[in-house]
């Protein structure tokens, strides 16, 4: 084995399991202390700046003094603090450009509609002088958006001018809205090839996942083609990367693309639907490793995420028949009766998930819908 050394920014329990597995030493810099790393060689719990100024400061402050021979991102936050570090520090890196692009909504829709890419209108919020002209514009409703934010965080739909009480802060973009299905693509890739791509369908966005889409052959090379070209143009070399489409029928729409592993259980979903580890590949990925991805699907997953609203929960009926359900794969609950629930800010936020397995996607659908017709959370 080399002689690795990994910093990792915005660290998840499972890409730091893996490290551990693999006996390789890592360092971890966090916003919050969400589970112990007593093992790590430095441990920094501190902002993520946003500025190049700061992160440069802090990372030769910090972590300067060690050898790291990478730096991965495990979170959105942690993107563009990686491609800094990287530099600081010497490690292996890709373009800064490409990670200020991947982590910036607005730099991300500019680059790539320069690049042909289809996407919907947008403009940055601080770039008009009245909310009458946005939605002239864009028309109605709008979404506006956080520039560097992910999971839907900060999202609004607006309706009307007198909604849109404008912002000059240059941390806010506009877009055109629309109504049609979703659905991401994730790959693996490394010395600029995709060396493994999924489609995940959102059945529900943030609320379920299916994994494989299960989508016609044609759509699937369509979707596999368009992910090809946003990889293409905007250089990414390596990593693991996230990208969210609007199904048209005109075909795919741009949404957006992220360098770091997805949420929403997406990757506990690849492990059951593929047969793989998709942690231990996202390592080798950034270690520039080979891997053995698997050719085909073995089986076919769903993930329901589970957020019932604000407000205090009176009771939670059928746990324990979903638990004891054949196809039931992984199965987590947060909350019990009496507790109470914040509103769900963004898709990060959830008070659990069941994911399961099916022979096909017709009997997926199906055991969706009886998970649904047998298990709930009711709030007061």
């Amino acid at each position: 084995m080399r002689d690795y050394r990994v910093l990792v920014i915005g660290p998840r329990r499972a890409l730091i399991e893996t490290l551990r597995t693999r006996n390789i030493p890592f360092a971890v810099w966090r916003e919050r202390a969400t589970f112990p790393v007593t093992d790590a060689c430095q441990t920094l719990t501190a902002p993520l700046w946003h500025t190049r100024a700061k992160l440069r400061q802090q990372i030769s402050t910090s972590f300067g003094a060690y050898g790291y021979t990478h730096v991965i991102a495990g979170t959105e936050a942690g993107v563009y603090p990686a491609a800094v570090a990287r530099r600081v520090l010497g490690a292996r890196r890709q373009p800064a450009t490409t990670a200020l692009r991947c982590h910036d909504k607005l730099a991300m829709k500019r680059y790539l509609a320069a690049h042909d890419i289809p996407m919907t209108a947008f403009i940055a919020e601080s770039a008009l002088h009245s909310a009458q002209e946005a939605f002239a514009l864009l028309g109605a409703p709008l979404v506006r958006k956080h520039r560097r934010s992910s999971g839907g965080r900060g999202l609004e739909l607006l309706h009307r001018p007198t909604e849109l009480v404008q912002r000059r802060d240059g941390r806010t973009l506009l877009e055109r809205h629309i109504t049609a299905p979703e659905a991401s693509v994730e790959s693996f890739v490394n010395r600029g090839r995709i060396h493994f791509v999924n489609t995940t369908r959102y059945l529900e966005k943030g609320h379920v996942n299916f994994v494989p889409a299960g989508f016609d052959a044609d759509l699937l090379e369509t979707l596999h083609a368009f992910n090809r070209r946003v990889i293409a143009a905007l250089k990414i070399d390596w990593g693991m990367t996230h990208l969210e489409v609007y199904l048209t029928p005109k075909g795919p729409l741009f949404g957006e693309i992220a360098v770091r592993p997805p949420g929403g259980y997406i990757m506990n979903a690849l492990r059951h639907a593929w047969g793989f580890d998709p942690w231990a590949a996202l390592v080798a990925m950034e270690l520039d490793e080979p891997f053995d991805f698997p050719a085909a699907a073995a089986t076919w997953a769903g993930v329901d995420i589970l957020h019932p609203g604000s407000g205090q929960v009176a009771d939670v009926r059928g746990a324990t028949a979903i638990r004891t359900h054949p196809a039931l794969r992984e199965f987590r609950l947060k909350l019990r009766p009496g507790d109470t629930v914040d509103r769900r800010e963004g898709a990060g936020q959830d008070t659990g998930y069941l994911l399961y397995t099916a022979a096909s996607p017709t009997s997926r659908l199906e055991l969706f819908g009886y998970f649904r017709e047998h298990f709930a959370i009711r709030m007061r």
